[in-house]
């Protein structure tokens, strides 16, 4: 691994900075409920759920909504915290946003990946991107009955879980930071 600095580190922070940024901006529409640059372990997700929960509750949003996008929140999480890449000194340099309109939640994210890792995913977001319904939901029951495992221990079902759940597609960028690794960020949208 190499240590992310300079130039890879100023784009990260970038792209980072740049959707707060529009984000923010009054004419979005958009209300942050969270935002999180840096690392990011199993104690950090937990909590970070916590909290998106208890402000999405809050906003007198239904109790069924909130739990379905919670269920999307946990599975990209718990991606970036078990399957994102640390630099040689140890740092995730990942983030999560989540912002709330009058009818949609989104949540984005950002990782470190391996570039092989990186390329793999973008045909797997390709292809669950072109499933109609009863097609991710037979892919689905397949995979939960498959004992294929890949080796970072998972069999795929996490991706998925988020594609039956939002409403449009799952949106992927990769971007190429060193020789070894890629910098991906998601997008997805869901109706609440």
């Amino acid at each position: 691994m190499t240590t992310v600095t300079g130039k890879i580190l100023e784009q990260i922070q970038s792209i980072y900075h740049g959707i707060l940024e529009k984000l923010l901006q009054t004419s979005s529409g958009e209300t942050l409920v969270f935002s999180h640059l840096g690392d990011f372990n199993q104690a950090k997700v937990d909590s970070t759920l916590q909290l998106i929960e208890s402000a999405l509750m809050e906003s007198k949003d239904k109790r069924q909504s909130v739990k379905r996008f919670c269920t999307v929140l946990i599975e990209i999480l718990q991606n970036v915290s078990l399957h994102g890449s640390k630099d040689s000194t140890g740092h995730m340099h990942a983030f999560a946003i989540v912002s709330r309109s009058y009818d949609t939640y989104q949540l984005i994210s950002g990782n470190l990946i391996p570039k092989f890792d990186a390329s793999h995913l973008k045909q797997k977001v390709d292809e669950v991107n072109t499933l109609g319904e009863a097609e991710l939901r037979k892919l689905f029951i397949e995979t939960l009955c498959n004992e294929d495992l890949s080796y970072k221990g998972g069999a795929g079902l996490g991706l998925l879980t988020v594609a039956k759940r939002i409403d449009g597609k799952i949106q992927l960028e990769v971007i190429e930071v060193t020789d070894q690794l890629s910098y991906i960020y998601m997008k997805v949208d869901m109706k609440h």
